[in-house]
């Protein structure tokens, strides 16, 4: 990470690229001064601590369970306050460390309620009530002004959160002018972008890019440091209840069982969502996403994780020569992108190959 910037780590795909594990090497590697987030109880961060231990966030950056930092979460914010509760005691966080800006917005129930009466399921919508919440705040009338976290403040004192008198933006800037290093944890990922991902119906409802990132924390261009995508060989997009979550782009869906049988994954391989709880549905690799990534994100560095679909041999691997499986895909990546700075070869924080700054 650049000092005296901020840093952004973003999904490269359609989600599920393992961001948080990359923001936990990160954090464990070179502690930021604090982590910045546009808070929303959507797709879950996942992070397994050196003991073992499994830690899922949804509103908090992931990579806050590794340091006793700041956590600073912007004015785009959507925040469920009972699930936000719940998630701050799961994960065993200091309230006192967590700083809202005042315009962030609340879920209330009739926002999960409008989304489910709207059948968003249909697109692969989580159903958490972000959209509805979302475009409440776009009205800019009635009881969406309601929703704003400086009305009901006294909701997050109790549980000892400290929402800001002044924009997270004025804090955020500060910092960077003392000097501070800052790290971004983005939600969700490029390719689910509303207007530069794979498709404009099975979509989110915002743009997931880096320069949003960036605008959302009120940090101009030339204060933002190393941009790392993070991505996987093989994409994967949400299932959802009803119909289909889409396509992607140009690249053939397949199945796990034809995952596992490709890296020689000696057990059964397959992956649930962390929110929805059903299987995820999974995709050849594209690389024409992966050049459109490449082109509008621009990321200095890039992280390769699930290496281990591609060999099961490197699977925990932390030093050496990766299988002539891993080196191809890699050398291909490279061919069109920056350096591929990191390879993670199995789900624990720590396994994952530093191949060093370009």
């Amino acid at each position: 990470m650049k000092k005296g910037k901020l840093n952004i780590v973003f999904g490269g795909m359609a989600g599920s690229e393992a961001k948080g594990k990359l923001s936990g090497w990160l954090v464990e590697n070179g502690e930021p001064d604090a982590i910045v987030m546009t808070s929303s109880p959507n797709a879950g961060h996942t992070i397994i601590l050196p003991d073992g231990t499994k830690k899922v966030s949804y509103h908090l950056p992931i990579g806050a369970v590794m340091s006793e930092c700041p956590i600073l979460l912007g004015p785009a914010s959507l925040i469920n306050h009972k699930s936000f509760s719940e998630e701050i005691v799961d994960l065993g966080i200091d309230p006192g460390r967590i700083i809202i800006d005042p315009r962030a917005s609340v879920i209330h129930e009739y926002h999960i309620g409008e989304e489910e009466r709207e059948k968003l399921s249909d697109i692969g919508s989580t159903l958490q009530g972000i959209g509805s919440c979302r475009r409440g705040k776009l009205e800019r009338k009635g009881r969406s002004h309601h929703t704003l976290v400086h009305h009901i403040a006294d909701m997050f004192a109790e549980i000892k959160v400290h929402v800001a008198g002044e924009p997270i933006p004025s804090l955020i800037n500060r910092m960077l002018d003392d000097g501070a290093t800052l790290l971004a944890e983005s939600t969700q990922g490029f390719d689910l972008d509303l207007e530069h991902g794979i498709d404009p119906v099975y979509c989110t409802s915002k743009m997931i890019n880096p320069s949003m990132v960036a605008a959302e924390a009120g940090v101009a261009p030339s204060m933002v440091g190393d941009v790392m995508a993070v991505i996987r060989p093989y994409p994967i997009r949400v299932n959802n209840r009803t119909g289909t979550s889409g396509p992607y782009a140009e690249a053939e869906e397949i199945t796990w069982p034809m995952v596992e049988k490709r890296c020689g994954c000696p057990e059964t391989l397959q992956e649930i969502t962390t929110t929805t709880k059903l299987p995820r549905r999974v995709f050849e690799f594209s690389w024409s996403r992966f050049r459109h990534m490449v082109a509008v994100c621009r990321p200095t560095a890039v992280c390769l994780q699930f290496a281990n679909y591609l060999d099961w041999g490197c699977y925990d691997q932390l030093e050496g020569d990766m299988p002539p499986a891993v080196e191809q895909f890699v050398t291909e990546l490279e061919s069109l992108g920056p350096q591929v700075r990191w390879i993670g070869t199995g789900p624990g924080s720590r396994e994952m190959i530093y191949r060093g700054d370009a």
